[in-house]
């Protein structure tokens, strides 16, 4: 089978940090368990306050949590955070088989670093779900680990009606036929694909995007695979959830000095963050590497769609918070909006928040009649979060040679500038 060529010092570089990080034993299952036997314990924090999705800094409501109820929210907080990043993983590991199957030569280093990597993500899947049924244990509830990953909802926004009936698995419907034709025909009917999507609403782009990273790389001949250029989007895909969960990650226990965390959370966090460096890496170098060795018909396809996604990502990134719920009463959704509220809806079971029983929509509403000058102010944590987005999203934005529509994105185009323009964290701060 012919298979691509790339450049010999990326594996040779991935190898190396793989070898170094597992030189002594590093799997995330031996804390999740002791998460699990813990349980929610004193008044230990699971995050920092301000990477809580919630408007915490001007609700009299959620300033009224004592200590232990506060650990209580960021500790169900952190297992919903966990829980979109297994469900991002899972996907992602479906889609690292295929591109090392139909991709790489059997068994090379570069088919090796995807396999290493699936390895990892199947560890980080069960030592999040253990953690996530130890938390509903706590509060006394069950609850479903199925999640909507990163492919749908953290790039743009999602109508209600949308998500409520969204297959969170891979599947192939009718629809796809005309699709997986096109792909079968070769690197001349790529823009075919390009004008259908056109023709059709977001939901349907997205749904297509789906369905080039899951199930056509496993249906189509390898020969096929490369033509399309699909092992690189993809991957450059996935940098783009890294993106999201770098960000997020990298802050979730910031600033130590001044909060008393959780060890096991912390311990779990940093585990995490060690591996997924190195997947980073990959998603990015090795994405690059594939793109850049693709027939141009190829590159021309992967341009278009990852341009559609990184316009959304910016729009529904570089968004406020009440902007946010602005968006939730017109019946849409964003990822981490929909985590915050339902990680507080869900901690309201402990027994220890019997006296904060709230009427959540209620309580929404009081937030979005806060003063207009909320509206545009974002905080300390989001400022670092805007600054690094906006700087790994550069580095994609000018490899791949992509020209954002500024017109379209409007406001969110200025903050995402601005951000990249940070010299100096604020406090506080007023976005455009």
């Amino acid at each position: 089978m012919n298979t691509v060529q790339i450049d010999r010092r990326i594996p040779k570089i991935q190898n190396r940090l793989f070898e170094q990080a597992h030189s002594h034993a590093l799997e995330l299952k031996p804390i999740a368990i002791a998460m699990s036997k813990q349980g929610i314990q004193g008044e230990k924090l699971y995050s920092h306050p301000g990477m809580l999705p919630l408007p915490v800094p001007v609700c009299e409501y959620l300033h009224s949590f004592n200590r232990r109820q506060k650990a209580i929210l960021s500790a169900t907080f952190f297992a919903n955070f966990y829980k979109y990043v297994a469900n991002s993983e899972y996907h992602s590991l479906i889609s690292n088989m295929s591109i090392a199957e139909k991709v790489f030569a059997l068994y090379s280093d570069e088919f090796m670093i995807l396999h290493q990597e699936t390895n990892e993500e199947m560890d980080h899947i069960w030592s999040f779900r253990t953690v996530y049924h130890m938390v509903c244990r706590e509060l006394g509830i069950q609850s479903s680990f199925d999640e909507p990953s990163f492919f749908y909802g953290t790039v743009g926004v999602i109508p209600q009606s949308d998500f409520e009936k969204f297959e969170t698995r891979f599947t192939f419907d009718e629809s796809f036929y005309g699709i997986l034709s096109n792909l079968q025909k070769g690197k001349s009917f790529l823009r075919k694909i390009v004008e259908e999507t056109q023709q059709r609403d977001k939901n349907f782009t997205y749904r297509v995007l789906r369905f080039l990273i899951g199930d056509a790389m496993r249906m189509l001949p390898a020969e096929k695979v490369q033509e399309s250029g699909l092992g690189g989007f993809t991957l450059l895909y996935r940098y783009m959830a890294n993106v999201e969960l770098k960000k997020s990650e990298a802050y979730l226990f910031d600033s130590p000095e001044d909060f008393d965390y959780e060890p096991l959370a912390v311990e779990l966090n940093q585990g995490h963050l060690t591996d997924e460096a190195r997947h980073y890496t990959t998603s990015f170098e090795l994405g690059v590497e594939l793109y850049k060795v693709a027939p141009p018909e190829a590159q021309d396809f992967v341009r278009h769609f990852l341009q559609i996604i990184v316009e959304d990502y910016i729009n529904a990134s570089f968004t406020t918070y009440l902007e946010k719920l602005d968006l939730t009463a017109q019946g849409m959704l964003l990822t981490d909006t929909r985590i915050g509220l339902n990680s507080l809806r869900m901690s309201l079971h402990h027994k220890e928040l019997a006296d904060k029983q709230v009427d959540i929509n209620q309580l929404v509403d009081s937030w979005r009649q806060l003063s207009p000058k909320w509206r545009n102010i974002i905080g300390y944590m989001e400022q670092k979060s805007w600054q690094y987005k906006s700087q790994q999203l550069e580095r994609l934005i000018k490899e791949l040679g992509l020209e954002l529509n500024k017109t379209k994105l409007g406001n969110r185009y200025e903050r995402y500038q601005d951000a990249l323009a940070i010299k100096e964290i604020q406090k506080l701060v007023e976005v455009a």
